[in-house]
């Protein structure tokens, strides 16, 4: 006998999909299976264990003198940092992170020399003032980062839009108003030309350090 729809109110008795990541719920159609989405998630887990069922993501390690340390990491496409709403400044240019803290905030009394965390700082900034909410501004620690589309998110990809940010906190630092570093910074396209002249000097750079291990020239 053919199971029922999983879809809760649905009386069919006829269905043509399953769930692809647990195989234990089954729809009538594509509608009953967005709808149920939300219920089913909560409950849904593979029924295999492979890096194939995991997204990749970066930990933002926290240090002494506020440094960031990238870490790769994985997430289950079903975690529910992904029912978290993506930091604003990431919104703005059209690349949307979603932070989630590894542990929660406890208060200035709390902070310790190794909490701080300054590129988690930067991806928190409002677009409109270029300041972060007092929670995220130190006592930060760990910090998980990851595409609010469930794509992979790369330590590399995440090293660019940082540096992004850190370009549009000096538009601030400079004097700008929120419109302005809007006009100049807050199209998608502007970051993908600033990730294409990032990714031309990071070869810049590795070029550099072959001819210099190789001894073709001098450095002083």
């Amino acid at each position: 006998m053919s199971p029922a729809c999983s879809n809760p109110g649905c009386a069919a008795q006829s269905v043509t999909k399953h769930c692809a990541r647990c195989q234990q719920a089954y729809y009538c159609s594509p509608l009953c299976q967005k709808e149920n989405w939300p219920v089913h998630k909560k409950a849904c887990t593979s029924t295999k264990n492979t890096d194939n069922d995991s997204i990749a993501c970066v930990m933002l390690g926290s240090q002494a003198g506020g440094a960031s340390i990238y870490k790769k990491a994985t997430v289950p496409p079903n975690d529910d940092i992904f029912d978290q709403a993506a930091a604003p400044i990431t919104q703005s240019f059209g690349f949307p992170l979603v932070l989630r803290r590894m542990k929660p905030f406890s208060g200035q009394s709390a902070r310790s020399a190794n909490d701080d965390n300054m590129h988690a700082t930067w991806l928190m900034i409002d677009p409109g003032h270029g300041f972060a909410p007092p929670e995220w501004q130190s006592a930060v620690g760990d910090v998980l980062v990851v595409r609010a589309d469930r794509k992979p998110l790369y330590m590399a990809e995440l090293a660019v839009v940082t540096d992004y940010v850190s370009t549009i906190l000096d538009a601030f630092g400079d004097g700008m108003d929120g419109a302005e570093v809007g006009r100049r910074y807050y199209q998608k396209e502007k970051l993908v030309r600033f990730s294409n002249g990032h990714l031309r000097m990071q070869e810049q750079y590795t070029n550099l350090l072959q001819q210099r291990d190789g001894k073709s020239f001098d450095v002083e």
